[in-house]
């Protein structure tokens, strides 16, 4: 795996790679922004992302992690997504919560991937690399 950056570094990269992915000018990526509501992003596009993350990085990503961030979300049940959403809403008070009123269902999990999911699973496969 080629040395994965610090943090700043890692999200700068990450931007740029989700920016170019998308067709999106590199202003409307922001850390919180939900790459399927903000960003347009739909299923094709994270194959494309996690393609250009693999190359850029020399790793593998496995299905579904994308959007793990440091979490397990994707295996979980219920109530440990709900716990899972309680960690994240702390972490990412600016990410647009109100868009799940009724609360976030397994279902919905895609539409939590940004920029800092992801640099947040590339830095914890960083850690663990160590």
């Amino acid at each position: 795996m080629t040395s994965i950056p610090e943090r700043d570094e890692l999200e700068r990269q990450v931007i740029d790679i989700v920016a170019d992915a998308l067709s999106q000018p590199r202003e409307n990526v922001q850390p919180y922004s939900s790459l399927m509501d903000d960003l347009g992003a739909e299923s094709i596009d994270f194959i494309d992302i996690v393609f250009r993350l693999e190359s850029a990085f020399d790793m593998i990503i496995p299905d579904e992690q994308l959007w793990a961030g440091s979490l397990d979300l994707p295996n979980a049940d219920a109530a440990a997504i709900q716990r899972g959403v309680v960690l994240l809403r702390e972490q990412a008070p600016l990410f647009r919560w109100d868009r799940f009123p009724n609360g976030v269902e397994k279902r919905d999990l895609p539409r939590l991937i940004t920029v800092t999911t992801i640099v947040d699973y590339l830095s914890k496969q960083k850690e663990a690399a160590h």
